[in-house]
């Protein structure tokens, strides 16, 4: 039973050095992009490629509908995950700045990803459609076990852990505010331990705000 252990506790170079022995470029772009953004593994199966833009002129003549969704507007670089998709659990829809790093990930998934007439950035190697969640969870397991799996005292590595480490090297690390990280989760921004003030209800971080940091 893992719900009582925390979890693996990895610095920055150790998750670095994990990350640098991923050679499968699906798979580090899949890792890379949770790490990055925070996003949950049902919504990097639900990613379309209308809702990712990066400026790349060969990603864009092999993928005519990349970033073309109204969200995105004249922004580059940058995702929009929507809140009301299934599977996505986000209380509220955001846009992503996408970083040099990641950048490169995607460009390289991108001109690798087969050339189907599907809709989704991430596809199963078996189908060629929509990947699954547990997918997800298998690209993870792949690239961080046997090190670390579960254990007396951690959880095992999987694409939560993404999510995990996401939060706290920007709430802890860095030092960002818990509403900035809040909007980059996909959070509702609300009071801590939910006593209502009414300042919370004026309170709306966005893209501008994080785009940046």
């Amino acid at each position: 039973e893992n719900s009582g252990k925390p979890h693996h506790e990895l610095s920055l170079e150790e998750l670095q050095s994990a990350f640098q022995t991923i050679e499968n470029i699906r798979r580090r772009a899949i890792i890379g992009l949770q790490l990055k953004q925070g996003e949950r593994a049902g919504e990097v199966c639900n990613l379309r490629l209308r809702e990712i833009q990066i400026n790349h002129q060969e990603v864009q003549n092999q993928y005519p509908e990349l970033g073309t969704h109204p969200a995105i507007g004249n922004r580059t670089d940058v995702i929009y995950i929507p809140h009301d998709r299934d599977g996505n659990k986000s209380s509220n829809p955001r846009l992503l700045p996408v970083d040099s790093e990641l950048r490169w990930l995607l460009i390289r998934h991108l001109l690798t990803r087969p050339q189907v007439d599907e809709p989704w950035v991430f596809l199963s190697k078996r189908s060629f459609t929509q990947m699954e969640p547990n997918g997800v969870n298998k690209e993870w397991k792949k690239a961080f076990h046997p090190k670390y799996v579960a254990t007396e005292q951690y959880k095992p590595i999987t694409s939560h852990f993404g999510r995990h480490w996401f939060s706290t090297w920007w709430r802890v690390d860095v030092g960002l505010s818990r509403e900035h990280v809040q909007y980059m989760r996909g959070d509702r921004v609300e009071p801590i331990e939910n006593f209502p003030d009414a300042i919370d209800e004026y309170i709306h971080p966005n893209y501008d705000h994080i785009e940046d940091s």
